[in-house]
């Protein structure tokens, strides 16, 4: 008999098991995409299964509880699947008693068929084949069992014949004869089950363990869709409907979870397409995207030996940040209860329209501790030092959580700097920053770049009004009071601290830019303005204005213009145009 307490007691086995082979089944993932994580991706969800599930004296809570952990753990193609098949086993074990073996194999039969039937396009050769040739291979183990894991031991030797057999399947799908690294960790989880009873090390064939630098792959050949993407969906009661509209939008797409709470994953080009198409069906409660792109080139093209990590408040063109392989910390931005990720599945192009009608102020914070902590544990295994550098600290918690993320990983190997700094401001310093960086600079000479950098830039930036800065903090309610009493229209900068500061009396808006310009017109003289962009809140007109003024000003074109991210925006306003700006000398504290 197996009861919910047994059935727990073998997850968490087989799960320590998948965790003691991360780095092997990370160094065989190639397929869907050879980026190098599907180990990272499954230890991730048997970690979540490990830490959040309890066993209980009730069937049904204990089953609940490792539900919910399986979703909120899985990630990646592998992680969608085993988190599926978790599911649905828990489902029966909850409704269920498993009195005989035969109890068990239906039990399995069952999960699996509904894990395929989650599965867009099913690919022969995958995790999908070797599990349902482990039920065929225990539906013909022959003799009387009472003991579940002895038979479950004896289809093991069917299960490495299956996993070596799709060496073949996987080259029709990949070009490359290797085996399918989420088929391989199904096979150790296997394994962990059998080792609980048998305690004793199992030992199989492990020539499949290979570096993918024994392979020529092209980026262009394996990546036909960039991001892989996750989302939860509360209040969705047709699964099949979403699987289809999801598969307009990419490939790899896996449904997870029931009726009260789902989960998607796909891959695909347009993070921000999909968010809104799947509003349609539900409340998206959770958004994860990863960027297989620069996955890949860290596994398989670096430009250099140091990785440079920003958050999304810097202000760059996304060909730049493509151009020198920079790393992105989106932060998230909140609006009508659903979470969204700056830049990424929020666009600036939709984001303001979205602002004029919003019930509620948006709120903005900074990137989760957990999610720096993935990206700084997956680029220290493949980079000498991570250099991060982020928006002032006194703007934003991003600067804290990225020193404490960094102390937990490898605080020798990763240098956090605050730029004081924001936007395009920001964007600028990066851009000097990943310049020198491919000219072959150092890790102490970047640092200190970045540091003299730093009191080289400056922001000014033409609000049409403080609300926006007023209720998420960016001014001091004294501030804010005392201009919207006077209905001033000042010019807000960061000061020498980070901080935001105000600038000018001006009572109208074409006094607030004529005073802007001024100023900057003054800094050019005594500073002298080295390079400048021109940034603006979904306002393309003001943003010429501000390219023409500055040409007459300072004979200079723009480095680029750019429409600021979403989490700028939430606090700048709709209509705001700023230019930043890098000074040939250290800029001093300014009168107004």
């Amino acid at each position: 008999m197996l009861d919910h307490k047994m059935f727990l007691n073998m997850i968490f086995s087989g799960s320590r098991r998948v965790i003691e082979h991360r780095d092997e089944l990370n160094s065989i993932n190639v397929f869907p995409v050879p980026d190098g994580d599907t180990g990272s991706n499954l230890s991730h969800l048997m970690r979540t299964i490990l830490q959040d599930t309890y066993i209980s004296d009730d069937a049904s809570e204990a089953m609940a509880s490792l539900k919910q952990a399986a979703l909120r753990g899985s990630r990646g193609n592998s992680g969608m699947i085993f988190s599926q098949f978790f599911i649905h086993m828990a489902n029966d074990m909850s409704k269920s008693r498993i009195t005989s073996t035969q109890d068990f194999i239906m039990m399995c039969e069952a999960a699996a068929g509904k894990t395929y039937d989650s599965v867009m396009s099913p690919e022969e050769g995958t995790v999908l084949t070797v599990m349902r040739e482990w039920i065929q291979a225990m539906k013909q183990t022959t003799g009387t069992h009472s003991n579940i894991l002895s038979f479950i031991g004896q289809s093991l030797p069917h299960v490495y014949q299956s996993l070596e057999s799709t060496k073949g399947k996987m080259e029709a799908v990949s070009g490359r004869k290797v085996v399918d690294s989420g088929a391989k960790g199904f096979v150790y989880f296997l394994e962990g089950l059998v080792h609980q009873q048998e305690n004793r090390e199992i030992v199989h064939n492990n020539s499949h363990s290979l570096s993918l630098e024994d392979h020529s792959f092209s980026k262009e050949s394996v990546l036909v869709f960039r991001y892989c993407t996750e989302f939860m969906i509360q209040g969705c009661s047709d699964p099949t409907k979403i699987k289809e509209s999801a598969a307009r939008h990419g490939d790899s797409v896996v449904i997870a979870g029931d009726e009260q709470l789902m989960k998607v994953h796909l891959h695909t080009n347009d993070p921000h397409t999909v968010v809104e198409m799947l509003t349609y069906f539900g409340t998206v409660t959770y958004q994860k995207v990863e960027d297989m792109k620069r996955q890949y080139e860290s596994l398989h093209e670096r430009k250099s030996s140091i990785a440079i990590v920003l958050d999304s408040a810097c202000d760059l063109p996304e060909e730049f940040m493509d151009l020198h392989q920079i790393f992105l910390l989106p932060a998230t931005i909140e609006m009508d209860q659903s979470p969204y990720l700056d830049k990424v599945t929020l666009k600036p192009e939709n984001f303001y329209d979205r602002l004029d009608i919003a019930g509620e102020a948006p709120k903005t914070s900074q990137p989760g501790l957990e999610q720096i902590i993935r990206t700084y544990e997956q680029l220290a295994g493949q980079y000498d030092h991570i250099l991060s550098i982020h928006v002032s600290k006194e703007l934003s918690g991003t600067y804290e959580s990225c020193r404490l993320a960094a102390s937990q990983v490898n605080p020798e190997k990763i240098t956090v700097l605050n730029t004081k700094t924001l936007s395009g401001a920001y964007g600028l310093l990066i851009h000097r920053v990943a310049e020198e960086l491919e000219k072959g600079a150092t890790v102490d000479q970047l640092i200190k770049l970045t540091d003299d950098l730093t009191a080289k830039t400056e922001i000014l930036v033409s609000v049409p009004t403080l609300k926006h800065m007023i209720r998420g903090g960016r001014v001091t309610p004294l501030q804010g009071k005392i201009a919207t009493l006077l209905k001033m229209k000042p010019i807000v900068s960061v000061d020498e601290h980070g901080k935001s500061k105000l600038y000018g009396k001006t009572f109208f808006r074409n006094s607030n830019l004529k005073k802007m310009f001024r100023m900057i017109g003054h800094l050019d003289k005594t500073k002298i303005i080295d390079q400048y962009v021109v940034l603006h809140a979904n306002d393309p007109e003001k943003a010429a204005q501000c390219e023409r003024e500055m040409l007459t000003l300072t004979g200079k074109h723009p480095l680029y213009t750019s429409n600021v991210s979403p989490v700028i925006g939430a606090h700048a306003g709709k209509g705001s145009v700023s230019v930043a700006m890098l000074f040939n000398k250290p800029k001093y504290e300014r009168s107004s």
